[in-house]
């Protein structure tokens, strides 16, 4: 009975056979086909099967990289918490804005103040700051915080002589958790042929007598004699004073920030209180209409 033999390959044999080219011998590495004459070069299954894994391994890590940043909530933390060695982090802080710069009218930059409770009853703040573009975007999209707000924020952690700071790299970076209800820090008295694009985003109190209303299921604009066509106020619902029956001529006093509606500058109402009727134009007859 003949038995056959089978035929041993030494592992510098394989080796040789499955780096170099069966037809120009030239060296190939790990190409599976000789990129000098093209001729294909075999390679064991243990190999062929690695370089698929690799490739599955590597698209599974980046489709979970990609949910991890989609939908994993940045850590919150305490404003106690930072220190050195939290420099560069990316965090997520909330608290109330202790005080708000605005925008800076010559750097186009945003500032604010966000406090925390601490332990004690002592008070933790930290500044927040946003820049250029971001600052711009924040600006138009009406996320300026003031004073009193409760907000959410995300950013990186900047240390400078051991104080931590805050930046904002995005405007979805930022959201309200509730709305201040107390008055501005700053508000200017402004007559209302005054009011201009140097007072866009602050906040002015503005006195004049009434040219026209219109009333809207989510509030109503006062026309405000400015001179001309009239200073929009805008008075959201929450916002209305019990008596809201204006006429033309009444006396009315309005608190609120200046923005823009379809490129004409409004004052828009606040908060509660913020719009007072000063005074009323007379409606009784005259004496020649009862006689």
């Amino acid at each position: 009975m003949e038995q056959e033999t089978k035929t041993q390959i030494t592992p510098e044999e394989r080796y040789q056979k499955e780096t170099h080219c069966p037809s120009c011998g030239r060296f190939t590495g790990v190409y599976t086909r000789c990129p000098y004459c093209q001729a294909l070069i075999e390679k064991r299954l243990s190999i062929r099967v690695f370089k698929w894994v690799a490739v599955l391994t590597s698209t599974v890590g980046l489709m979970l990289l990609l949910f991890y940043a989609k939908h994993v909530q940045t850590p919150e933390v305490k404003i106690s918490e930072l220190g050195p060695l939290s420099n560069f982090a990316h965090v997520r802080i909330q608290g109330e804005v202790e005080r708000s710069f605005g925008i800076h009218p010559k750097w186009g930059s945003l500032g604010f103040i966000i406090a925390q409770g601490g332990e004690g009853n002592e008070q933790q703040t930290i500044r927040v700051s946003a820049y250029a573009k971001v600052a711009k975007e924040i600006e138009n999209r009406k996320l300026v915080p003031v004073k009193g707000d409760i907000v959410s924020v995300e950013g990186q952690v900047r240390f400078q002589k051991d104080t931590p700071s805050l930046l904002i790299n995005a405007p979805e970076h930022i959201s309200f958790l509730k709305k201040s209800d107390k008055e501005p820090e700053t508000v200017k008295n402004v007559d209302p042929d005054k009011l201009d694009h140097s007072h866009l985003g602050s906040y002015v109190s503005v006195t004049g007598s009434v040219l026209s209303t219109r009333s809207f299921a989510t509030g109503m604009i006062v026309n405000v004699d400015n001179g001309s066509s009239g200073l929009p106020v805008w008075i959201p619902k929450q916002y209305l004073p019990e008596d809201s029956n204006l006429h033309p001529g009444d006396l009315v006093e309005a608190v609120g920030k200046v923005e823009t509606f379809k490129d004409k500058l409004e004052v828009k109402v606040t908060r509660k209180n913020a719009f007072k009727i000063v005074s009323r134009v007379s409606t009784n007859p005259t004496a020649e209409e009862t006689d």
